[in-house]
């Protein structure tokens, strides 16, 4: 009898496993994300799913049907084809059977201009990357029109708060039938990293090195300093909650000081000390009156802003630590206590694993 059950337990495994979707996938970026991914989706035995890489790529070099072992003892290319964007995406669609997935984790302009003629074309897409979502109000619309037509799905869940459920929040709020009225809160890890690095006594360059070499930051560190990473998460909260923004709407408040915006990445970093004296005095300035410094992000039907502000140390904003995210939402129905979301907001694992959360939700409705 106990033998009987051990074998039919094996048969049922092994049926199931000849049974597993095939799910391909194309990866963009192996950086700290992308990277990650690549490790836990070689870790990842999923009963319903078999998760195949068909290509990976960097600013550099493409390659098709790649060595994933070679690709994660590396952790970047070397080798390969030329990365060429007037090429990749033609050969994602003749390669795609309706199964294939593209994963943007690039960052960059150039790979988020194609999201609108993959999705047209039947290939998938799920990324943390805000550079699509937050291009103009028409092309936003045009990726969503085309996630709702059913030509091909579109998840963007990382884009804002990591692996947090904030997107998928507001979705489900939405198709409940309620209405966001209002977003507030510390949309970036980044942000609140530096900040209770300066709290603790680290100079503020220092704390902008480690961020960097951590993977809580942008690769320009640039792009979170300047308040552009939050106006862009700002940006695609209201979006996904049904509002329509331009992004010169935002009232942005940069924290990049005027000479250093045109420097490279390495200068940058490198003249960024002769600021640390600014940020010790406004640190101890806010902690004389029992006040943190956060950067707060609010959207308002009329308007967003994002920018420095002094919060009560004992309030929730003020006890973030480490890379925490802290997200209010506002509805109709949760019109005086709003709903929280609060956890990690930056590094690579989480963000990684929201990502593959992205690609096996995907995977469902194939």
């Amino acid at each position: 009898m106990t033998l009987t059950l051990k074998k039919t337990t094996t048969d049922t495994h092994q049926e199931l496993s000849v049974k597993r979707k095939n799910i391909n996938l194309f990866i963009a970026g192996l950086g700290a994300v992308g990277g990650t991914l690549t490790k836990l989706i070689r870790q990842l035995d999923h009963s319903l799913y078999e998760l195949n890489v068909i290509g990976v790529c960097n600013s550099k070099f493409t390659q098709w049907n790649p060595d994933m072992e070679q690709v994660i003892s590396k952790s970047r290319l070397t080798d390969g084809e030329p990365t060429d964007w007037n090429s990749i995406p033609d050969k994602l669609v003749n390669r795609s059977e309706g199964n294939l997935i593209f994963i943007d984790a690039t960052g960059s302009e150039i790979v988020a201009q194609q999201f609108q003629y993959l999705l047209d074309n039947g290939v998938h897409i799920a990324t943390p990357s805000k550079r699509a979502n937050s291009f103009s109000q028409d092309y936003f619309d045009g990726l969503i029109n085309a996630n709702n037509s059913g030509r091909a799905q579109y998840r963007y869940e990382t884009a804002v708060g990591a692996g947090l459920p904030v997107i998928s929040t507001l979705k489900t709020l939405l198709n409940s039938g309620d209405e966001i009225t209002k977003i507030t809160g510390v949309a970036s890890g980044t942000m609140t990293y530096l900040f209770t690095q300066l709290q603790n006594g680290v100079p503020f360059s220092e704390a902008v090195k480690k961020a960097k070499d951590g993977g809580y930051s942008e690769p320009d560190p640039r792009d979170d300093l300047s308040g552009e990473d939050v106006a862009r998460k700002f940006l695609i909260l209201a979006r996904t909650s049904g509002y329509k923004f331009e992004r010169n709407q935002i009232r942005v408040d940069t924290l990049v000081p005027e000479k250093l915006i045109s420097l490279s990445t390495e200068e940058f970093l490198q003249q960024l000390p002769e600021y640390d004296g600014h940020w010790k005095s406004r640190n101890a300035q806010a902690m004389v009156n029992n006040r943190k410094l956060r950067y707060v992000g609010t959207f308002t039907p009329d308007g967003i802003s994002v920018g420095i502000e002094e919060v009560k140390g004992d309030s929730p904003l003020g006890g973030l630590q480490g890379t925490d995210n802290l997200i209010q939402i506002y509805t109709k129905r949760y019109s005086t206590s709003p709903i929280i979301v609060q956890g990690p907001g930056a590094g690579r694992e989480v963000t990684a694993a929201g990502v593959l959360g992205d690609i096996i939700d995907i995977a469902g409705i194939l």
